[in-house]
C-alpha cells in the first residue's frame, strides 16, 4: 500500500503523526514547492518578481515573509534565468527561511552558522543584517565549502567570514556569539517527497546517530553562545530523537531556556507526547511544519537563550 516504505518507517508514521498520518503520507507522494527568496541586498522584491514575470514565471506569497514566493510556474529552469546567476534570488524550500526570521539578527552583532553550506541560511541572515555586523560560516566538508564560497559571492554578502572547520570544535576559535543558528544535520526525514531513497534507508539506528551528533553540536554552541545570547535550532526532520529530546536536552542539561516562536502562528506545536512517553509541556513552544500544511518539505524550528 505504501510503495517503496519500509515497515519500520510506516510503523514509526503512523504511531508519531496519528490521525494525520495518511495527510503525511500523501504527501510525501509528490515533490514540495519550489521557493525563491528575493535577495534584498541587491534588488527590490518587486522588481525582481517583475523581471522574472515578464519571462514567464508566475508565484505565489509565502505567508510568513513579503520576499519570499512560491514558485506557481516555471517555464524554463530558474537557475539558468540572468537574475539567478546574478544573486538576485535564492531557491530554496520555503521552510527553511524561518530559522533566520526567527534569529532576528542585528546589524550590530556577532553571529555564527554553525553548519553553513550550500549557503542558503547564512545569506539570509546577512540579508537580515543588511551586509553589517559579523557572520562567522563554519563548515567541515571541502566540496561543500566551494558551494558556499560561490553563493556568498553570488549574492553578494560581504559580511561573512567562512571557515572550514569541524564545528564541535568551533571553542578553538575563541571568539563568543550574540545569536547562533544551528541548523543541524539529520535523517532528512522531512525530505521524503524529493529524497525518495529515504524511503528503505532510514533506520533506528539512524536516527539514534544524529540525536547523538545533534547534542554534541548543541553542546558546542553552548561553549561559544554569550550569556543572555540566542540559538536557533533547526532540522528538516521530523523525528522528536532530533528535535524534541535535542531541545529537552538543551533545557535540562545545559540550562537554556526554550522561547515562544515569533511566528508560532504558522507552526503546529512542538509535541510533549510521542511514542507513548511523555515529556515537558514546555516543549510545545517548539514548532513543526508538517509537510501537508504548506505543500513543503517537513520542518521544525526551537528558540532559545542561554
Amino acid at each position: 500500500m505504501y510503495d517503496g516504505y519500509s515497515n519500520f518507517l510506516v510503523n514509526r508514521f503512523r504511531k508519531l503523526f496519528g490521525k494525520n498520518f495518511e495527510k503525511v503520507m500523501e504527501s510525501y507522494s509528490k515533490q514540495p514547492k519550489k521557493a525563491v527568496r528575493m535577495n534584498n541586498l541587491k534588488i527590490k522584491t518587486n522588481d525582481c518578481l517583475n523581471r522574472l514575470k515578464r519571462k514567464g514565471f508566475r508565484f505565489s506569497k509565502v505567508p510568513w515573509a513579503d520576499y519570499v514566493y512560491f514558485v506557481e510556474k516555471e517555464p524554463t529552469s530558474l537557475s539558468a534565468t540572468t537574475e539567478y546567476l546574478m544573486g538576485y534570488f535564492f531557491i530554496q524550500d520555503a521552510t527553511s527561511t524561518l530559522p533566520a526570521i526567527e534569529l532576528n539578527p542585528h546589524s550590530d552583532e556577532i553571529v555564527l552558522d554553525m553548519a553553513a553550506s550550500p549557503g542558503g541560511k547564512t545569506t539570509h541572515i546577512s540579508q537580515l543584517m543588511r551586509n553589517h555586523g559579523v557572520i562567522v560560516a563554519a563548515e567541515v566538508n571541502k566540496e561543500r565549502i566551494k558551494t558556499l564560497l560561490y553563493n556568498l559571492e553570488r549574492m553578494g554578502v560581504e559580511n561573512v567570514i567562512s571557515i572550514r572547520t569541524d564545528a564541535t570544535k568551533i571553542k578553538e576559535l575563541n571568539l563568543k556569539f550574540d545569536k547562533i543558528l544551528l541548523d543541524a544535520p539529520c535523517t532528512a526525514d522531512g525530505t521524503i517527497g524529493k529524497n525518495k531513497r529515504l524511503k528503505k534507508e532510514l533506520s533506528q539506528k539512524l536516527y539514534d546517530k544524529y540525536s547523538k551528533k545533534q547534542k554534541e553540536l548543541i553542546r558546542a554552541a553552548k561553549e561559544v553562545l554569550k550569556p543572555g545570547g540566542i540559538l536557533v535550532y533547526s532540522t528538516c526532520s521530523t523525528a522528536p530523537e532530533e528535535n524534541e529530546i535535542i531541545v529537552e536536552y538543551a533545557v535540562e542539561k545545559l540550562g537554556f531556556k526554550l522561547l515562544t516562536l515569533k511566528n508560532s502562528r504558522y507552526f503546529t506545536q512542538g509535541m510533549p507526547i510521542f511514542f507513548g512517553e511523555k515529556h515537558p509541556n514546555y516543549l510545545k513552544k517548539c514548532g513543526r511544519i508538517l509537510p501537508y500544511q504548506y505543500d513543503t518539505q517537513g520542518f521544525f524550528v526551537a528558540k532559545l537563550r542561554l
